[in-house]
């Protein structure tokens, strides 16, 4: 494809997502624009309001801002009534500069209200340009540019079918650690390095609770395992924010109960409950011999994924555990 091509398609890609995945694209895209800088969507959505916060941080600069994107289709304009929104919302969170994003463009009005309030505009055009220079959604190849659909296949959720792969079962026991590594991809640009250094945690165990989180739904992978011209991301999705915003605010019955939720909703603990209420009770060396029939492990792997999943089953109200002889997992009615 050439650079005209390509532009068309990372916006026919773009306007395929869903409006939250289309926020995680904007982040992606601010991201790589801003090396300094960390993006990430907010906890909650509000009609006006600010969809992804920023800030830049280093020994010349301190400077913290927020972002609105527009998903909209090309003949929808936004207006001034828009920016002036924005403004308030900019003014009532105490950001010191705000950006517009959209896919289609802005009013004459819009604009002029824009430049006297100091929010900078991102139209379509400049956006999607924007990904073919920095590479987001494509690859650059000697002359022409290619599509990256591996990077487009992390938005959703996976289709694939057959056995359960190994990277959607986790291998993650402690909902501590959990939490440090969440808390530092919202505070981080989210490379293994930086949840690292912040949750002060091995390289290995950055990349296993960020891929908890992931398995959970609350984390977006931005880069694939094997991208090649792009260092693997992590970034928050909103309810990844939203249940971290929870914990660190001490709303720890509203952070436990998305928690909850998001483990019910993952596949292999979906399946071992549905095993529960069924039968009524599971033994360990059954919960690793339907680890390693579901999935693509092997048995020591199966053994090492079905430790963290007793965790995760223990921690679910409608299951109790019994620490005999062998550990024993057993429903109880909500």
């Amino acid at each position: 494809m050439d650079a005209v091509a390509a532009t068309e398609y990372v916006e026919d890609q773009a306007m395929a997502l869903s409006a939250e995945e289309f926020e995680l694209l904007c982040e992606s895209v601010l991201t790589e624009s801003l090396p300094p800088a960390r993006f990430s969507v907010t906890a909650f959505r509000q009609d006006g309001g600010i969809d992804i916060d920023g800030s830049v941080q280093n020994s010349l600069l301190d400077i913290s801002l927020g972002v609105q994107v527009k998903q909209y289709t090309p003949t929808n304009t936004v207006g001034s009534p828009e920016i002036q929104r924005f403004q308030g919302a900019l003014a009532d969170t105490g950001c010191d500069t705000g950006t517009v994003i959209t896919t289609s463009s802005f009013t004459d009005p819009a604009t002029e209200s824009a430049a006297r309030a100091g929010i900078h505009l991102v139209n379509g055009s400049a956006l999607f340009e924007s990904m073919i220079e920095l590479q987001v959604g494509v690859r650059r190849g000697t002359e022409l540019f290619e599509p990256d659909d591996t990077f487009w296949k992390l938005f959703g959720k996976p289709d694939e079918t057959g056995p359960i792969p190994s990277k959607r079962i986790p291998l993650a026991n402690s909902f501590d650690t959990l939490d440090a590594v969440l808390a530092a991809i919202r505070d981080t640009r989210g490379t293994k390095d930086d949840i690292v250094a912040t949750a002060d945690v091995s390289p290995r165990h950055a990349d296993l609770y960020a891929t908890a989180g992931w398995i959970l739904g609350f984390v977006h992978q931005e880069w694939p395992d094997d991208e090649k011209h792009k260092k693997r991301r992590w970034s928050l999705n909103r309810t990844g924010a939203r249940y971290v915003a929870y914990r660190v605010a001490g709303l720890n019955e509203e952070a436990e109960n998305l928690l909850l939720d998001a483990i019910r909703d993952t596949e292999m603990i979906s399946c071992l409950t549905g095993t529960l209420r069924e039968s009524g009770s599971l033994r360990h060396s059954s919960l690793i011999h339907r680890v390693e029939t579901e999935s693509e492990l092997s048995h020591s792997s199966a053994e090492r994924r079905a430790s963290s999943l007793g965790v995760w089953l223990a921690r679910l109200p409608e299951v109790s555990v019994e620490n005999g002889r062998e550990k024993t997992y057993s429903w109880q009615e909500p």
